[in-house]
């Protein structure tokens, strides 16, 4: 059966088709278990184009229970967010899975906090953006607070050779990962847009850098990243993920009610 726990919704601005749609498209689909995960919204105003606003969040936590209790005989559903890495916010996000009982949190390195800047990680274009995503990744890994890191090479988006320094990138992310027990997320939506033409860049999923994650002994956890419920419905993508992950001799975990497992 399929799982799936990184879905966004419109709230985020970005994405299309609201909670049921997605539902439905994940039982046609054979899913037997699927996770909201929408972009966090921060106190104060980060970024806010990308993500729902503080007034929306309850709301968002409310939609996904009323869905649980519509289709929860169908599927599993359960509820978490995205959330970059903001020291001077982790009280409040702390606070919110405790007052919301969050199923899980995604590390999402889109946003710079180091500069206290808005630039976005997939638009890395210089060696020195390559060693800031690097130095937010693995401090946010540090914290203890996120289940998977989200799209881990989104550094290499518009980044178009694989150079020293992604290398480097890559080989201490991947060592984060395996020492500080936080899986690498395989991203499907990234690997439609490269079949697309999508990534003016390397684009991710990028091999050589999976091929460092084997290399790290690192687990893997395989999400969508549904921003429609189409992506949901590509199953092809879907299996595919699943041969490469396989190919690259990766161990891939799922997300289950008694957390992170090894996968069948």
């Amino acid at each position: 059966m399929r799982k799936n726990h990184h879905t966004h919704t419109p709230r985020c601005g970005h994405a299309v088709g609201e909670e049921w749609e997605y539902v439905q498209a994940a039982i046609e689909a054979g899913y037997d278990a699927l996770g909201f995960s929408d972009h966090t919204p921060w106190p104060g105003s980060i970024f806010p184009s990308t993500r729902m606003g503080l007034e929306e969040l309850p709301g968002y936590i409310e939609a996904v229970k009323n869905i649980k209790k519509q289709y929860g005989d169908k599927l599993e559903i359960s509820c978490g967010l995205e959330c970059e890495y903001y020291p001077k916010h982790m009280t409040w996000l702390k606070e919110r899975i405790e007052e919301y009982s969050l199923d899980y949190i995604i590390l999402g390195n889109h946003f710079d906090y180091i500069d206290e800047s808005e630039f976005y990680f997939g638009r890395c274009r210089t060696k020195n953006d390559i060693i800031l995503y690097l130095k937010t990744a693995i401090a946010a890994m540090e914290t203890g607070v996120y289940d998977w890191l989200a799209h881990p090479d989104l550094y290499l988006s518009e980044y178009y050779k694989f150079d020293d320094t992604c290398v480097k990138a890559a080989r201490e992310i991947c060592y984060a990962s395996n020492n500080l027990g936080v899986p690498l997320e395989y991203n499907l939506l990234g690997l439609m847009s490269i079949k697309e033409g999508r990534f003016p860049g390397l684009g991710y999923p990028y091999y050589k850098f999976w091929e460092i994650a084997a290399e790290e002994n690192c687990s893997v956890i395989m999400s969508v990243d549904a921003h429609s419920p189409e992506h949901i419905k590509n199953t092809a993508i879907y299996d595919e993920g699943i041969d490469n992950i396989k190919k690259f001799g990766l161990k891939r975990l799922v997300f289950t009610k008694e957390g992170l497992v090894e996968a069948d």
